[in-house]
């Protein structure tokens, strides 16, 4: 067998496994998990800090993709419980977090008291930090929390919500992991104008599963396609003719 022929039988399986679970767990996100924490060795030095939050390992590589495939629970703040993973625990107010400790901030249009996550690497997170994303202003550069599909860089916390379009409604949306990830934690950005704090009076916990994946296949050639037509046609014709025997 050539090397080219080979080659087309990988691409004819990877065709019909083209997802590969690389990594999944489900994780328990407390109210007061501050993810300005996350990476670091002590909690930030601010009024009311929180907790660490959770945080998972996992093995880099290129074409990975973040999929959250239930994210259940209630959260709030000020003692009472108010809202699902997507917020918001005071209707009408903006989250506007600034950078800390090396973790970008975060800025949410009306919403507060949803899930975010960053990527991390292996180093610790320092200096100024990544860009602030901002979300559902509807100017150039700003984000909206029902995009498909989002591409958050190292140390830059992103929204994630329930992880769908809608607020329990919709598709999953896609996380693009940054280059070099290997950790991801989950946790809040809570406070409305300046650094991360006032985690004292939040209450409640959300529970998220999720996945790491990658799609990456080799790029398909006229002559691989055709072979893997054809592979893929003699797998379904053999299993139509055992079904008939039997």
């Amino acid at each position: 067998m050539s090397s080219n022929t080979l080659k087309c039988w990988m691409i004819a399986l990877g065709l019909m496994v083209f997802d590969v679970n690389m990594f999944s767990d489900t994780l328990t996100v407390i109210a007061t998990s501050d993810i300005y924490g996350a990476g670091q060795g002590s909690l930030p030095a601010t009024i009311y800090p929180g907790t660490f939050p959770p945080i998972d390992t996992f093995t880099a590589g290129p074409n990975q993709i973040l999929k959250f495939s239930s994210v259940t629970g209630t959260v709030g703040c000020n003692f009472v419980v108010t809202n699902g993973p997507d917020g918001t625990c005071f209707p009408g107010v903006n989250t506007t977090v600034t950078s800390y400790g090396g973790v970008s901030g975060i800025d949410v249009n009306q919403a507060n008291m949803f899930l975010v996550g960053v990527f991390l690497s292996a180093a610790t997170p320092g200096g100024p930090g990544p860009l602030v994303l901002e979300y559902n202003y509807g100017t150039p550069g700003s984000l909206s929390t029902s995009d498909t599909s989002f591409s958050p860089a190292l140390d830059q916390v992103f929204f994630i919500g329930d992880g769908l379009t809608g607020t329990g409604t919709g598709s999953e949306q896609v996380f693009n992991v940054p280059p070099g990830a290997d950790r991801l934690s989950l946790g809040f950005a809570d406070s409305f104008d300046s650094v991360p704090s006032y985690y004292a009076d939040d209450v409640g916990s959300l529970t998220a599963t999720f996945a790491i994946t990658t799609t990456a296949t080799p790029e398909p050639t006229y002559d691989c396609l055709l072979t893997g037509g054809l592979v893929i046609g003699i797998l379904l014709y053999r299993k139509k003719y055992r079904t008939r025997e039997n």
